[in-house]
């Protein structure tokens, strides 16, 4: 063989499994036009690639001189038509792209069979070593001609739809072809310049290796890549998104359990004090009932809640050097640790609790989950919060050495006229 096997194996593996893909979703919509172009295009890709295996052994067992070239060129070819034809359906009207796609495939198959004919007509000479590979054939005119077309094509349709597509799959997919498009230039651009030292006495050879074929391969890697984004990028987001969900989920169990425990008849969700759960899948609505049963805990709180809770939270989170952002969060933690020590002592307010602190939060549920993350962190690791307490207590309880009246209980009776 004359080129490196691996990278080939590893770009086949990958095409094939994309081809499968596609074949596989093709068996529900056989009428559908751009998954029979995705496929062409992806078999097209296949073959050019595979062949480069089996450079030698095919040439040497049919006996014709870089016939494994001239195949693999047909099959890059074949799939720049094929990637062309699918924007074409992507990008127009179904009645005009139908048209226009009519029109692509009659173009393919007249430059195919202009590279058969000159392939036969005037074959490429044999060589030693295979250094300058095939960079004499005159065929290489149609096929540099023809895949910048078609590249030219993809890019420029590429670019428009990219900017109109509303999912975020379809649009990455797109921009992606257009990278693997430049990328194919740039392929095709060596193809040229060593076309051009061949036919002047000046053979490049050195670039077939070096230059050419890292340019091949990245061009097939991206624009393999571009094809099947649509299809797995949507699965690859939802993976994502799932993932998000668990990390927040897991981030806020500290928060709620504590306030779970405070007010268990508000939650809706099973419990269990490791923070799993038996709905794995359904961790988007658990993150959701989680979000919901926080802020139910935290009014259940609010009698309980001293109105010097949030100063002196403040006080000392500034105190500590955090950031006005971490005070925030510090100041609605401790908010909420002070009302459960109180009611857990069987303590009230001596007035009207304070309202909860705005926290500057935006107006859709990720917003919500982002801040109280931050408060749930706040909660379970700041000192600002058992700080906050334990200040609370103290002057609790200096008020009533001096002899001030107790607090009394949210229900109407002071801690000392409780039975029991």
């Amino acid at each position: 063989m004359s080129t490196p096997v691996l990278p080939y194996v590893i770009i086949t593996g990958l095409l094939l499994c994309g081809l499968a893909q596609k074949l596989y979703g093709l068996r529900r919509r056989r009428d559908d036009p751009v998954r029979w172009a995705v496929c062409f295009c992806l078999a097209s890709l296949t073959m050019a690639t595979a062949v480069q295996w089996f450079t030698g052994a095919i040439d040497e067992r049919t006996g014709v001189p870089h016939l494994a070239d001239a195949l693999s060129d047909v099959g890059a070819m074949c799939a720049a038509g094929a990637g062309r034809v699918f924007l074409t359906h992507v990008y127009y009207p179904a009645s005009s792209a139908r048209v226009r796609a009519r029109r692509s495939y009659v173009g393919l198959a007249a430059a195919v069979v202009m590279v058969a004919v000159l392939f036969v007509a005037v074959p490429p000479e044999p060589d030693t070593g295979r250094s300058g590979a095939h960079v004499d054939a005159v065929y290489l005119y149609v096929y540099i001609w023809y895949i910048s077309i078609a590249l030219l094509s993809v890019s420029r349709m590429g670019l428009r739809y990219s900017r109109l597509a509303d999912r975020s799959s379809l649009r990455l997919g797109l921009r992606v072809l257009v990278a693997g498009s430049a990328c194919g230039f740039a392929f095709l651009a060596v193809k040229a310049v060593m076309l051009v030292g061949e036919e002047t006495g000046r053979p490049l050879g050195w670039l077939d290796r070096s230059v050419d074929l890292p340019l091949e391969l990245g061009t097939e890697a991206l624009l393999l890549a571009g094809v099947t984004i649509p299809a797995w990028g949507d699965r690859l987001g939802t993976l994502v998104r799932w993932a998000g969900d668990c990390r927040s989920y897991r981030r806020l169990h500290p928060l709620w359990l504590a306030l779970h425990e405070t007010n268990p008849d508000l939650s809706l969700m099973p419990h269990h004090r490791t923070g799993r759960r038996f709905w794995r899948r359904d961790v988007g609505f658990l993150l959701y009932r989680q979000v919901i049963e926080i802020r139910d805990g935290q009014l259940a709180l609010r009698p309980y809640v001293h109105p010097a809770a949030m100063e002196v939270a403040r006080a000392l989170g500034r105190r500590a050097g955090l950031s006005e952002e971490e005070v925030r969060a510090a100041v609605e933690a401790a908010t909420i640790a002070a009302g459960i020590a109180a009611k857990a002592g069987g303590r009230g307010t001596t007035g009207t609790p304070s309202p909860p602190p705005a926290p500057p939060v935006g107006p859709d549920l990720d917003a919500e989950i982002t801040w109280l993350t931050k408060v749930s962190r706040a909660f379970a690791g700041s000192p600002v919060v058992p700080a906050t307490v334990a200040s609370l207590a103290a002057s609790e309880r200096a008020a009533r050495h001096e002899g001030d009246e107790p607090m009394p209980h949210p229900h109407g009776r002071s801690r000392e006229e409780r039975p029991g």
